[in-house]
């Protein structure tokens, strides 16, 4: 079934806004100062280079990257979904592509599309800023310990916003059940994505170890067995 949680969209528009914002300035100081350059006018968003090793269940990192999720492996993701985990499809991100995002569709032939792993990284003061303004404009936030320098998830959610230095990282699903064992929560909760404080703290903290395979430190193998 499907979820309403948080789509992966509106936890990357803080950042997005604050990239256009910088862009804008940008090309105003260029306008102002004769200058011809080109580059100043580029989008914040690039082109998707990034190659995926189908064998391997790994991608190739993104040229020109200054910080890539690109790293994060099919079986990586494997123990965390309930289906099947694709290679992914990897985007450069943030202002002149110096982020990524990675998108694993995880495949289930009882299930409709729709059921992803999105990670967002990103670096700079645009990460930080936007790290913080998510903060500020999160909806009961949660704090977490133990992801990168410090962290936090929505109460009554999930989903996976943290900061190391100056390094975002962000995790979200496209749909609550596609972690594995969430289903049947959701089930037994009327079939809305309502499945209990616990439950959202286990699924977050499993979550977040994608993050911690980005930032290098911290504990990478998460578990799920205290769902119920």
């Amino acid at each position: 079934m499907r979820s309403t949680r948080t789509t992966f969209a509106g936890r990357r528009s803080v950042l997005t806004a604050l990239t256009a914002a910088s862009l804008s300035l940008t090309l105003l100081v260029g306008c102002g100062s004769g200058s011809s350059d080109s580059g100043a006018a580029r989008a914040p968003r690039g082109t998707d280079t990034g190659a995926a090793s189908a064998a391997s269940g790994a991608s190739t990192a993104q040229s020109g990257s200054k910080v890539t999720c690109s790293q994060i492996t099919i079986g990586e993701i494997q123990p965390l979904v309930d289906g099947t985990p694709q290679a992914p499809t990897i985007t450069a991100e943030g202002q002149d592509g110096a982020g990524q995002q990675c998108v694993f569709r995880v495949s289930n032939p009882d299930e409709e599309d729709g059921r992803t792993v999105d990670i967002l990284v990103e670096s700079g003061s645009l990460a930080t800023d936007g790290y913080a303004q998510e903060l500020a404009s999160a909806t009961g936030p949660v704090m977490l310990t133990g992801i990168g320098d410090k962290g936090f998830r929505e109460t009554g959610d999930d989903q996976v916003t943290a900061l190391k230095g100056d390094t975002y990282c962000s995790v979200t699903l496209g749909s609550g059940d596609t972690i594995k064992g969430v289903g049947p929560i959701e089930s037994a909760h009327g079939g809305t994505s309502d499945i209990g404080e616990a439950n959202n703290a286990i699924v977050a903290a499993a979550l977040g170890t994608l993050c911690n395979r980005i930032y290098g430190s911290g504990n990478t193998t998460p578990d799920l067995s205290g769902l119920s």
